[in-house]
């Protein structure tokens, strides 16, 4: 009697370590992450035995096995673990509308930065590059985008929002999101905080309006796109923009080394964005309160 005693009370303690929220965040995320290495190994290999030498659909075949590897890890986490099913991913007409809103206000919110920069000389065009990698961009940031999305705001601030409240996991899914930055090469301080406050408030809101990734995501790809494969280009990735574009002036306005997404004028507009968003969540009762005040 007593062994049985002591075994259910080792499997509680495990049960509680195990759905901790913390503890809940990291296996999600390793389920997420591994997976998408382990199996684009396996595709490359599999891919290399078949003697497969058109670089476009091996890109392809890759992206869309990491995609769909991502997309079910996450599906199955949230099964396994919270017993029910993954709406805040699923594919639907609503979903579609979502994805493409995020579209539009993506492409209009950099539009809107760039035209900006160019009306006042710190932006302009001298060409097209003959060498552009279109395509390769739009892959590289479709799976990124997609990624990123799920990792810090379906994980993170989900998460983190249903156990400590809205306002809070705002501020930390806002400072993992923009300083996370800081391991990828030509990032600086003033950045990664330009990129806690405005992507991370935006995003943390949309996701509070929508309860769905999709807006999200339809921003993040649209505006990465357009920043690294129309006219910055991404050199870690080789990846050549469509436009021979010069940012002239203070890198305060222009956003260099990183661009527009660094930029001062990005900062002011989406973080007011974000705000806009986030005050017509709170007003329509879609803030969670903190556990301690349920």
């Amino acid at each position: 009697m007593k062994e049985t005693i002591m075994s259910e009370n080792k499997t509680n303690i495990f049960l509680k370590i195990l759905y901790f929220p913390p503890v809940q965040i990291i296996i999600a995320i390793i389920l997420v992450n591994i997976p998408t290495f382990v199996v684009r190994s396996i595709t490359q290999l599999i891919l290399s035995f078949l003697d497969v030498k058109n670089d476009t659909l091996t890109a392809l075949i890759i992206f869309c096995t990491r995609l769909l590897t991502v997309y079910f890890a996450y599906f199955y986490f949230v099964k396994v673990f919270e017993k029910r099913k993954a709406e805040e991913i699923s594919i639907n007409y609503a979903s579609i509308k979502e994805f493409f809103g995020g579209l539009a206000l993506g492409i209009s919110a950099i539009c809107t930065v760039t035209i900006i920069m160019w009306l006042t000389g710190n932006f302009t065009v001298t060409g097209i590059n003959n060498s552009a990698t279109l395509f390769q961009s739009f892959l590289y940031n479709f799976f990124f985008a997609f990624l990123q999305d799920i990792v810090y705001f379906a994980i993170i601030f989900r998460i983190t929002e249903r156990s400590i409240g809205s306002w809070i996991a705002i501020f930390i899914a806002s400072i993992i999101f923009g300083f996370k930055h800081l391991l990828f090469p030509g990032y600086t301080l003033w950045s990664v905080i330009a990129q806690s406050f405005e992507a991370g408030i935006l995003f943390s809101s949309l996701f509070i309006l929508s309860r769905k990734i999709w807006i999200i995501f339809g921003f993040h790809l649209a505006w990465n796109f357009i920043q690294y494969g129309i006219i910055l280009g991404f050199e870690p990735e080789k990846l050549v923009p469509l436009f021979i574009s010069n940012f002239l002036g203070s890198s305060l306005i222009t956003g260099l080394p990183i661009g527009p997404e660094a930029s001062l004028l990005t900062l002011c507009l989406l973080t007011s964005v974000g705000i806009f968003f986030a005050i017509k969540s709170y007003k329509k009762g879609y803030f969670i309160l903190p556990y301690w005040k349920k």
